[in-house]
């Protein structure tokens, strides 16, 4: 007969070990409101496992009590505890079985602790942010090792205003970069760009251009702003890779600090969309790809204070496991973060994330001309962010 699904094993055993620890500690003359120390004094246990047993005990649900639940060990080693109390030999006599039914749920389910531990945070639902970091920090040491590379941080800015010269669309600046870019082997080589070109020579989109369009010519087309970059300057080549697609590469450095790497690029997109809502494009999507093990991931979206006034920004990852384009809320990942509005011009802008950014900033509005106090600051932080994945702030478009 199959065994019954995992949730409902779950409420069918956990509230009963849940029973048996609060008695363990009611029989050795403790409750709820005893402290740590009088618990690990009375039961003659370490204080961890006190810490555990109490919070296993008064957990509000099963889910949480699983969080803090003692390792097999552990749980013998209270039996050990409990059997030199009078009269608690029916109690130690139950949690023995019960401990027996719960090594039975981890294996049914899961095979081990650890596995089965994510699957009691994933189905609980409200797992939080720390508990996603933490994986995502597994995640992120894995990547690093598979991939050959990891960075101190990736970053991502976006900043929107009215096109000058159609002013029913809107113009973007974007910068990208990855920070504290470290070799963990030799002979990696790193993808920080791509562009499409037409005739081999010039760019599709014409109304791309880089910031440093000096720098950019010098680098072979890539949108590269060196004064940010580390020294010396990143060796980048440029690799067609078919269908019009040219990968912008970096080529391998020295493993660890010997080698690390900051590559910064920045360019602007004119006309990119419509400002108003139309028939066949009703929300705005800005979207900027994570396929770089990091330790941190900044996307800031500074906004034009008259551009899009009113909507409500969304924030959403999507796995790129399936399609690099997708929106399917199948894909969606789940991340408990949400979009920080920091007001306006480059105060709220700081960040230890990114070294010398406040000057980055400066330098990038000086390029465009424009006046960073008209723009209001969303902000995205992720530690450890998920990869291949989508980090993407959505919003209705207003109507015309």
């Amino acid at each position: 007969m199959p065994s019954a699904p995992f949730e409902s094993d779950i409420a069918a055993l956990v509230p009963s070990l849940q029973d048996l620890f609060a008695a363990a500690l009611e029989a050795c003359g403790c409750d709820g409101n005893a402290g740590i120390t009088r618990i690990s004094d009375r039961l003659g246990v370490h204080r961890k496992l006190a810490w555990q047993v109490r919070n296993v005990a008064y957990a509000t649900d099963p889910y949480q009590a699983v969080r803090y639940m003692p390792t097999r060990a552990g749980i013998d080693t209270l039996i050990g505890a409990l059997e030199g109390v009078d009269g608690v030999d029916t109690l130690v006599q139950e949690l023995r079985t019960k401990a027996d039914d719960f090594d039975r749920l981890i294996e049914t389910h899961a095979g081990d602790r650890t596995s089965f531990e994510m699957l009691v945070e994933a189905a609980s639902g409200a797992s939080g942010e720390q508990s996603e970091i933490k994986w995502r920090e597994k995640a992120f040491l894995g990547n690093s090792f598979i991939w050959g590379a990891r960075a101190r941080a990736q970053l991502s800015v976006s900043i929107l205003n009215f096109s000058a010269d159609r002013p029913d669309h809107f113009d973007m600046a974007q910068v990208r970069g990855l920070i504290g870019l470290k070799r963990v082997r030799p002979n990696v080589h790193w993808l920080v760009g791509q562009a499409v070109i037409l005739d081999g020579q010039q760019p599709r989109d014409r109304r791309r251009t880089p910031l440093d369009p000096e720098a950019a010519a010098a680098m072979d087309g890539m949108p590269i702003l060196p004064q940010f970059c580390s020294e010396p300057l990143p060796r980048i080549r440029r690799r067609p890779v078919g269908s019009g697609i040219v990968n912008h590469e970096l080529l391998p450095a020295p493993v660890g600090f010997t080698g690390q790497q900051t590559v910064m690029t920045g360019e602007i997109v004119r006309e990119l969309a419509p400002v108003h809502a139309t028939e066949t494009n009703r929300r705005a999507l800005f979207a900027t790809v994570v396929r770089t093990p990091a330790q941190v991931f900044i996307y800031d979206m500074f906004v034009h204070r008259d551009l899009f006034p009113g909507v409500e920004r969304q924030l959403c990852v999507f796995s790129e496991l399936n399609s690099p384009v997708t929106q399917d809320e199948n894909d969606r990942l789940p991340i408990s973060e949400s979009i920080q509005r920091l007001g306006s011009g480059l105060t709220g802008a700081r960040t230890p994330d990114v070294p010398a950014y406040p000057q980055l900033l400066r330098s990038v509005f000086k390029r465009t001309g424009w006046n960073p106090e008209e723009f209001e600051l969303h902000r995205v932080r992720l530690a450890y962010p998920p990869m291949p994945s989508s980090v993407v702030i959505r919003h209705d478009l207003p109507p015309r």
